[in-house]
């Protein structure tokens, strides 16, 4: 095999030495050449070399002490010569799977005489056979072999698992795991490969404390009724871009005061640290890692088909009036209808879904890169939808004396074509009617048979929209050391987005819908977000202290620009020019700029003694544009403190415990997420004018009133935890007890119409909320001969209580079902109360007063206040959407074999205690109107057995009596407004859920190294397989439904509008392969 050419072997003596007179001195030269000698193998180089240094000193005849040192210098250049002329070989094993370790580092101590293992772990080298070699490879543990005489080796590395869990990610800068003295959580990356949306799915179920539902996070619950989003830092970019989770190296959870308060008022909600994977010094490596997969509803809700349908619209008519006659003529004989036509089956889709990575990397130990790219779709659940992906992230670091360079920089295209698919007007179409209509233009059907709703399908073909979205974001930076432990750095981020959208509604006219002309509307979005941060750290250890030390100043600026414009009328669907319509009196035209920045102070002093006792002081003070000058600036402390027990000489003899520690920290941080210019009065310009003189002259009105006193929302931290590692670090266990108080919340408070504003309240600092609760994890690991595994649990729980609102009593949510008032938690579900079904004459003339068209069978719903009306005085608490807990529970498994390697991962998650209003039931079981319900309305109410001739067809209908059910009965109009939102439309959404299931195959290093391969592996899995709930919705994981201000008022309602944000998790099949050569 090819020896590979050390640096040593490219080493250069093109040495000018100066005459001697100059007064340098000769002995300096020489020790020069003799180091650059002893370090060379080669004994060409040090004959040639020799020779010519001789023939220079020939020519100086004064230098005669630097001849005399030329005698001592060959002397040792042909000793080492002859000395290094052996020729060293071995092999580098793993003992964790006994594979060749490639890239492994083989040198001679000492010297930096060394070389790499190939693709076998072979390597080969000249050396001293008396010599030392110095074995190493990233995430083992180093080792020094001594030759002594041998000239062949072979060497075991064992994995050094301590090493690797030792230095996490904090705010601007790292610190040993061991002397954290704050809430820190680390996802272990693999986590991220076990199933598609790795990084959502691992904070979920592998995280204490942290819950995720519709794609939202929250750390620590809700200590607000604005955004808590939490903080996401990419590389030390503060709301860097989330690289695809095959490009990620590292993720931290901060989750207290003491961790987050370095980001100040963005700090609030908890942090999400992420470092992307960086080029290594070495050859070029290139990574792919994909997959394919596809999926459905996990899920289904069942509706009546056509004939069960038109049954129960007979039933419903009947029960209204018996004596009538005017029944539906196509309903008249429902056994003919038969199943009829499913709209949902028509609008659902088995959907597909890819991704595909490849990254390159490479460099030196002076320079390295890595170019990630990454193309992916996806096709929602439902039809005319579509999602398109592509990016690339450019990474690079260089290292030149003491300077220091690095840049991180991603570029996304996203392109979203979907259409309006009303999945919840689906649900509402009747299962009698057909959806397609050869005879008509459009080719589909509109409403009828009693019903006025829109055909979605219709909906989803004839109207289409279209965003496309780029988006620039990352960050450079620069280190230099001053002096030892002193260094300086500067690091500019920037952030670019932009984003269009089209919309187009087309013209055309079925039953009770009626778009004529067509509409097209257009809009962009640019922002622009610029960050500079200057900072400065310092690290010092003295004997058994440990000093770091940063202070820093930040500068932050975001300007934004908005153009909308849009018309009716166009000359066709191919031709959407907003010029060419037909209409000129349709046109719309707007526009939009905002502006705010933030400047910001932080320092932070971490101590250390001998890794036993930590203390760790953080200071930020940020300056909002979103306050007035006097109250623009808030100041952020906090302080944290650790014991490591285990450390103390007390312990020592405990050899069973490996780490022990306790900790504490308190802090304050702050929130500014809330709309700019609260503090000033602004006005709206849109399709604003009046008539002055008989002409038409642009206007203006009020539309935010301003409340110069608006300040920082201020939050209060206090975390008590404790970490505990035993049994050589094979069981590990965390607990954390947490305690936050928000006061001074923002929040818009009502005022009366008449002050002139279109709808738009002040805001005011005039609430407080707090958070309370335990964390718990646990991990166990081991193996058994080839086995290894893993099992990891966690376990959160969460109290939300508010403690005042100022002078507002409550907060009504807009969709008239939760409600935050003061002792209770944020947004609880709010309606009527019921007693179950009235089923005697003596409660329905108990009632009479508040109730008098109720019938047996109808909801009995309580008069609370006792006033013998039903009125909103009548309403209470009826649900909340808090879970009592949530907890997760991960296994890994891997079995090494001869012919490779077997991996298998399962990911459980659930919930417990939560509530869910599950608000399509008002209509899906309503069983008031011509629309369709769900096939629990077949258990419905009769007080009697029935037997109906139809009088229109003569078609009898037998329906059985049927008391013994919680299903109201069947009239049409709902008389007695059984749908009032009420208690009987929260369920419980407790549910355990079987997230992800893998099984992987790894090919072995030995097989693969023929073809040039490092590593191969492939995988199979599914997501969503199992889910254990009573939850009648099609997912139990139901989010907030508003997405978009990040307000918490709306959690836990479910099927509430015909585009419900809340959606199904999908079941789903992937498979995937990862490649390394």
């Amino acid at each position: 095999m090819k020896r590979k050419v050390s640096e040593n072997e490219n080493c250069s003596f093109n040495i000018v030495l100066p005459a001697c007179s100059s007064g340098e001195s000769d002995e300096k030269y020489s020790r020069l050449y003799i180091k650059k000698a002893e370090g060379c193998f080669s004994l060409i180089y040090i004959m040639l070399y020799t020779v010519k240094l001789y023939m220079y000193l020939i020519l100086n005849e004064k230098c005669m002490k630097t001849k005399l040192l030329f005698m001592l210098l060959l002397f040792l250049c042909v000793s080492t010569a002859w000395g290094q002329s052996k020729s060293i070989s071995g092999k580098v094993t793993s003992t964790t799977d006994n594979e060749p370790v490639i890239g492994a580092s083989v040198v001679v101590k000492g010297t930096t005489n060394g070389t790499i293992t190939d693709f076998d772990g072979n390597f080969t080298l000249s050396a001293d056979a008396n010599s030392t070699l110095v074995i190493s490879f990233v995430g083992y543990v180093t080792q020094e072999i001594a030759l002594s005489g041998n000239t062949s080796v072979n060497v075991l590395l064992k994995e050094d698992t301590q090493m690797l869990d030792d230095v996490v990610v904090i705010g601007y800068g790292t610190q040993k795991k061991a002397d954290l003295s704050s809430s820190i959580a680390v996802l272990d990356t693999k986590e991220l490969s076990k199933v598609p949306g790795g990084l959502s799915a691992g904070l979920q179920s592998s995280v204490a404390g942290v819950q995720v539902t519709n794609g939202r996070v929250r750390i620590r619950g809700v200590g607000s009724i604005n955004n808590t989003d939490p903080l996401y830092v990419v590389d030390g970019m503060i709301g860097g871009v989330v690289p695809d989770e095959s490009n990620i190296a590292s993720i931290q959870v901060l989750k207290d005061a003491a961790s987050c308060a370095i980001y100040g008022a963005r700090g609030a909600n908890g942090v999400i640290m992420i470092t992307t994977k960086r080029g290594t010094s070495g050859d070029v490596k290139v990574d792919y890692d994909g997959y394919v997969g596809w999926k459905g509803l996990s899920h289904d809700v069942e509706m009546l088909n056509g004939q069960e349908l038109a049954e129960l619209i007979n039933e419903e008519m009947y029960n209204a009036d018996p004596n009538r006659t005017d029944y539906l003529t196509a309903l008249s004989d429902p056994a003919a209808i038969g199943e009829g036509y499913n709209m949902m089956d028509i609008l659902k889709r088995t959907a597909f879904y890819q991704k595909h990575n490849l990254a390159v990397s490479g460099g030196s130990d002076k320079a390295n890169f890595r170019i990630n790219t990454t193309y992916s779709t996806d096709q929602p659940v439902f039809i005319r939808e579509d999602y398109k992906n592509y990016g690339i992230q450019f990474i690079s670091d260089f290292t030149k004396g003491k300077l220091k360079l690095g840049e991180t920089v991603t570029i996304n295209r996203n392109l979203h074509d979907w259409s309006d698919c009303k999945i919840l007007g689906a649900q509402k179409w009747s299962s009698t009617l057909p959806i397609y209509d050869d005879s008509h233009p459009t080719g589909f059907a509109g409403a009828g048979n009693g019903t006025d709703c829109g055909n979605p399908v219709a909906e989803s073909y004839m109207n289409w929209n279209k965003g496309e979205g780029t988006t620039i974001n990352g960050n450079i930076w620069a280190t230099y050391e001053i002096i030892p432990g002193l260094k300086y750095k500067f690091n500019m981020g920037v952030d670019m987005y932009r984003y269009m959208v089209q919309n187009y509604i087309a013209d055309y006219s079925i039953g009770y819908e009626n778009h004529t002309p067509d509409e097209y509307k257009m809009s962009s979005t640019k922002t622009n977000r610029f960050l500079y941060e200057n900072t400065l750290s310092y690290d010092k250890t003295f004997g058994k202290h440990s000093i770091n030390a940063l202070i820093g100043v930040t500068s932050e600026e975001t300007k934004g620009l908005g153009h909308n414009g849009g018309a009716r009328a166009m000359p066709s669907p191919d031709i959407l020019i907003l010029g060419s319509t037909q209409d000129d009196a349709s046109k719309v035209v707007g526009s939009s700029v905002s502006r705010s920045s933030m400047f910001s102070l932080l320092g932070r002093v971490n101590y250390s003694y001998d890794s036993k006792y930590m203390l760790t002081f953080n200071f930020r003070r940020d300056g909002s544009s979103n306050f007035s000058k006097n109250n623009r600036y808030g100041n952020f402390p906090s302080f944290s403190a650790a014991w490591r027990i285990s450390q103390e000489k007390f312990m020592k003899n405990l050899t069973w415990i490996s780490d022990l520690k306790l900790r504490g920290s308190w802090g304050m941080l702050g929130n500014s997420n809330i709309s700019p210019y609260q503090y000033q009065s602004t006005v709206n310009f849109a399709q604003m004018w009046y008539y002055l003189n008989d002409s038409k002259v642009t206007g203006a009105l009020p539309t935010t009133p301003a409340n110069p006193d608006v300040k920082w929302e201020t939050q209060y931290s206090t975390d008590l935890g404790l970490d505990l590692s035993v049994l050589d670090s094979r069981l590990l266990f965390t607990v954390d007890y947490y305690y936050k108080k928000t006061k001074d919340m923002l929040i818009q408070v009502p005022i009366s119409f008449s002050a002139g504003y279109m709808g738009n309240f002040p805001t005011l600092n005039a609430g407080s909320i707090e958070n309370k609760g335990w964390e718990f994890a646990l991990t166990y690991r081991d193996h058994i001969g080839d086995f290894d595994y893993s099992v990891t649990g966690n376990l959160s729980t969460v109290k939300n209580k508010v403690l005042d609102l100022g002078t507002n009593n409550a907060i009504f949510a807009a969709n008239s079902v939760t409600k935050t008032a003061v002792g209770k938690s944020i947004g609880q579900f709010w309606g009527y109360v019921t007693d179950g079904l009235y089923r005697t004459q003596a409660q329905l003339d108990e009632d009479k007063k508040f109730a008098p068209n109720a019938q047996l069978g109808d909801v009995r719903f309580k008069d609370l206040d006792k006033d013998g009306e039903l009125t909103d005085e009548d309403k209470d608490y009826i649900g909340n959407p808090i879970p009592d807990f949530t907890y997760g529970l991960s296994l890994d498994a891997r079995y090494k074999t001869g012919f490779g390697d077997v991996d298998f991962s399962m990911i459980w998650q659930g919930s417990q205690g939560n509530d869910i209003f599950n608000y399509s039931r008002v209509d899906n079981e309503g069983m008031h109107h011509y629309y369709n319900n769900t096939k629990e309305v077949l258990n419905r109410y009769r007080a009697e057995d029935l037997t109906f001739v139809n009088p229109i067809s003569g078609v009898t209908t037998f329906y059985p009596k049927n008391t013994d059910t919680d299903i109201p009965r069947a009239v049409i109009g709902d008389p007695n407004q059984n749908r009032k939102l009420s208690d009987r439309y929260v369920e419980d959404g407790s549910y355990l859920r079987l997230k992800a299931l893998t099984l992987g195959y790894t090919f072995p290093k030995v097989f693969l190294s023929r073809f040039g391969i490092e590593h191969l592996r492939l995988y199979v899995g599914a997501k969503n397989l199992l889910t254990i709930t009573s939850y009648k919705g099609y997912d139990p994981e139901v989010g907030d439904q508003d997405r978009y201000s990040g307000k918490n008022l709306t959690r836990g309602v479910d099927g509430m509008s015909l585009w419900d944000p809340t959606f199904p998790n999908t079941r789903e099949f992937y498979m995937g392969l990862q490649l390394t050569f």
